[in-house]
């Protein structure tokens, strides 16, 4: 890409002379070759203007006043085109005259304004490259906003061009504090701020990213997951409540299949096939990363799925009764009191579980548990593996049984 070339030179109108003897000053702006001129507000006695060195001769306190004046109008353009660049608006000569004088009329947004905007985009794109959930962390993102607004500047809204890295800086900290959010929580909803802020940004509405500088560190998680004795414990259990052992029966269909809330509750007999007479296998896309995951039945799995077949909810083409995550996770607290387990139950556990203790515990390579889980990459199953002590001691053993 060629360099721009850019120059300013000034010129008097001798043939409009003010009735004190001086001349309006001309500026001649030509940016590649382009050439536009305005005349400034400034005037200059003929007497100590030097055309061909462009400026006023001498060392006089006029002299000094008026070069004065021709510096500032070059450095005053020079920010104008720096300006058009940061937001993104084609440079041209007649483009940085207008902005110098302030004919360019900018569009002044409100952060939450175009966080509508952005959020009835994603809207629509539902289904089409996002998930509802995805909208769903937005929405809750834009309701912290405007507590946080109300609180800190009485408002409802604020210009893009108004947040700077003290306001995320304040946002972050209202979060953790005020709303006892956890820290990688926060880091989660300040992300989904930064790309609206990149949207105002290529848009041209502010001139730079108010998240440079600043570097968010998540924290490391521990993730629960049920171990062999809990879950046989699970498995065994009687629950006389009709509603609990269905909840029962769904986390137990996730801890021997690794899928997510998401994909149990939308599972239909479309995402089952059959390769051969004794194997049932999943087929599907994951409706959070859209990652396509195989996966054949464990006998288990198979058990609880026939369990169900001539449930109602397969009139639906559903085939399992799954409610909502909310109710799902507060059924789960319930059954964990009746088992006697300490550990706080939730789909994710289940989904941990077929990790650790279903797979990796049981010498299923980190390659196949990565694909069968839908991961996009295999670091994210690694953070399941180095968390088992169980496979610590059985390669350890195994070291010792070469050694002896």
């Amino acid at each position: 890409m060629e360099k721009a070339t850019f120059s300013v030179s000034y010129f008097l109108r001798l043939n409009k002379l003010y009735r004190n003897g001086e001349a309006p000053l001309l500026v001649r702006i030509t940016y590649n070759g382009q050439r536009t001129e305005f005349t400034s507000n400034h005037r200059v006695k003929p007497e100590f203007w030097d055309q061909k060195s462009n400026k006023a001769l001498g060392k006089t306190a006029y002299a000094k006043k008026v070069n004065g004046f021709l510096d500032h109008i070059y450095l005053s353009l020079c920010d104008s085109i720096k300006d058009l660049e940061e937001r993104g608006m084609e440079v041209t000569a007649e483009n940085i005259k207008n902005n110098h004088l302030g004919f360019i009329e900018f569009k002044q947004v409100t952060l939450l304004s175009l966080y509508s905007e952005h959020n009835q985009k994603m809207e629509a794109l539902i289904g089409k490259g996002y998930s509802f959930s995805t909208l769903q962390k937005h929405l809750t993102t834009v309701e912290h906003l405007k507590d946080f607004l109300k609180m800190n500047y009485n408002s409802d809204d604020i210009l893009v061009d108004k947040i700077n890295n003290q306001f995320l800086l304040d946002f972050e900290f209202y979060l953790k504090s005020n709303k006892s959010i956890s820290s990688n929580t926060t880091i989660k909803y300040l992300k989904n701020l930064g790309k609206v802020i990149r949207s105002a940004l290529n848009a041209g509405y502010i001139k730079r990213n108010p998240f440079t500088g600043i570097k968010y560190h998540t924290e490391e998680v521990e993730r629960t997951f049920l171990d062999r004795s809990e879950l046989q414990l699970l498995i065994d259990k009687k629950i006389p409540n009709k509603r609990l052992e269905q909840i029962r029966d769904v986390f137990l269909f996730c801890c021997f299949t690794g899928l997510a809330f998401a994909d149990v509750q939308a599972l239909t007999a479309d995402s089952l096939y059959v390769p051969n007479e004794n194997e049932i296998w999943i087929k599907k896309r994951r409706q959070k990363t859209k990652k396509w995951f195989h996966l054949p039945l464990l006998p288990q799995a198979k058990n609880i799925l026939d369990r169900y077949s001539n449930h109602k909810i397969r009139e639906k083409g559903l085939l399992l009764p799954v409610p909502t995550n909310q109710k799902m996770n507060a059924y789960l607290k319930e059954i964990a009191d009746l088992c006697g387990i300490k550990k706080n139950l939730t789909t994710h556990c289940a989904r941990h579980t077929f990790a650790a203790t279903v797979t990796l515990a049981n010498g299923v390579s980190m390659e196949s548990v990565s694909k069968m889980l839908g991961h996009s990459s295999l670091l994210m199953t690694k953070q399941y593996a180095k968390i088992l002590d169980e496979t610590i001691g059985r390669e350890m053993q195994q070291l010792k049984d070469k050694l002896h």
